[in-house]
């Protein structure tokens, strides 16, 4: 994928996951049960965090970030959902009006080898496709929780 498909593909994934969650009234984000256990508004929150990650991957051209990314998933999740469950829902939303725009914002500054070359980045293994690290925080990422949030969206 080039650039402008990645950027692309990004903003019509996230406009889909955008518009299923105001579908979901704020009584129905904070109540747990959706995801195994986690709350819309968690959910939500969780979604960010491997967004945010990507901003300052993408800020810094280096593969760094959270202590959290040596753990595996499962570890990782749990332990991502622990920083963030205590967020209110206007952290939250505060939180994805200001890493949503800063994602794209890096992206568009991101050259268009830096999408194929591992080498743009320090520390990214040479058979890694920067787009694909970015497409599983993202756009691959989201469609994992829209069953969740069209369950709450369903129950409202």
């Amino acid at each position: 994928m080039n650039k402008r498909e990645v950027i692309s593909r990004i903003r019509a994934e996230r406009a889909r996951w955008n518009a299923l969650v105001a579908q979901v009234g704020d009584d129905r984000m904070l109540q747990p049960g959706a995801g195994g256990g986690w709350s819309g508004k968690d959910i939500v929150a969780h979604v960010i965090w491997y967004e945010r990650e990507m901003v300052g991957m993408l800020k810094s051209r280096v593969l760094a970030g959270s202590n959290l990314w040596a753990r595996p998933l499962h570890e990782r999740n749990a332990a991502v959902h622990e920083e963030i469950k205590d967020l209110s829902l206007q952290e939250v939303r505060a939180w994805d009006d200001r890493t949503f725009p800063a994602l794209i914002e890096q992206l568009e500054l991101l050259p268009e080898e830096g999408y194929v070359d591992a080498t743009y980045f320090e520390r990214m293994p040479g058979e890694w496709v920067p787009w694909k690290v970015i497409a599983g925080n993202t756009f691959k990422h989201y469609p994992d929780h829209l069953p969740a949030i069209r369950a709450l969206a369903e129950s409202d």
